[in-house]
């Protein structure tokens, strides 16, 4: 990923807060470092209960031999320990506790936060899987000021991203990540020069729940369109589905003539799968029996 120049930004401590995956979350560390920005500590979590994550496991593995690193669920404490970092700067990009007052009070210049949606649309912690499942032509990635609540405080930057009919999940990555790498410097530079950022608009603000099992099931009954959307949100996760009583991981699919007379989840056709929907039907291009992923 090549890296704007951007000699005016003056050389920060920024404290970098991420969960996501090591290969994306060291890059975004590198691009910092390569940014001329000074990195002291980086912090990540295994998450609240109810969101579960072992990917700080293989990012704080990956980080260069004398990173520091602060692997931590005590987010309370961390205005006591980061203080005398002195952090000009924190930096958050898929983090996912709420940082409490104390905390975003404490770098001198605030903090921010990256989020992969055109805010104020898709707040919240899963907006990818939203955006695909509601089928849109459109993502986006925002750099924002942080505030007391999710993703609602003031814009520094933003670039929407095209998703391609093919797109799914997986493969919007790097397109963020490359967009992440031209927003970063200006987000930087406005941050240096004490820009508040523009505030979110009320209007068009929604919410990007977190997902549940129930919300990778495909309903034979729903459009083959829809269920195709949901399988693209899933992508390599899988969504879940049931074939005359078998249960299947599906992973990519698309959309193709169904029978007229057939009733939603009859299987027209054993190799390829496809299953009748309640308009159209599924060709499954990629699907395993969910034993099979459960190990």
């Amino acid at each position: 990923m090549s890296v704007p120049s951007q000699t005016s930004l003056p050389s920060l401590r920024v404290i970098l807060f991420s969960n996501l995956a090591a290969e994306a979350a060291t890059m975004l560390r590198g691009l910092l470092a390569n940014m001329g920005q000074r990195v002291p500590l980086v912090v990540t979590t295994p998450g609240p209960s109810r969101r579960p994550n072992v990917a700080y496991r293989d990012y704080s593995a990956a980080l260069p031999r004398g990173q520091d690193v602060l692997v931590t669920s005590h987010i309370s404490l961390l205005p006591a320990i980061l203080a005398p970092l002195e952090p000009d700067l924190i930096f958050v990009a898929g983090f996912p506790w709420l940082l409490p007052a104390a905390l975003l009070a404490l770098p001198r210049l605030g903090c921010i936060n990256a989020h992969p949606a055109l805010l104020p649309r898709y707040r919240g912690p899963d907006p990818l899987f939203w955006a695909f499942a509601n089928g849109e032509t459109e993502t986006g990635l925002t750099i924002h000021r942080m505030d007391a609540s999710f993703d609602t405080g003031p814009i520094l930057a933003q670039r929407t991203i095209p998703i391609a009919p093919e797109d799914d999940v997986d493969t919007i990555f790097p397109k963020l990540t490359a967009t992440g790498a031209e927003l970063l410097p200006e987000a930087l530079a406005k941050v240096a020069a004490g820009e508040p950022g523009i505030p979110q608009p009320s209007e068009g603000a929604s919410y990007a729940r977190l997902t549940r099992d129930d919300d990778r099931r495909l309903d034979w009954g729903r459009p083959a369109t829809e269920l195709r959307n949901r399988v693209r949100a899933c992508a390599s996760r899988g969504a879940l589905a049931e074939v005359d009583g078998n249960r299947l991981i599906v992973r990519r699919a698309r959309v193709v003539d169904a029978v007229p007379s057939a009733a939603p989840g009859t299987v027209l056709d054993e190799a390829p799968l496809i299953v009748q929907t309640g308009d159209g039907a599924l060709l499954l291009e990629d699907a395993v029996p969910a034993e099979e992923v459960d190990g």
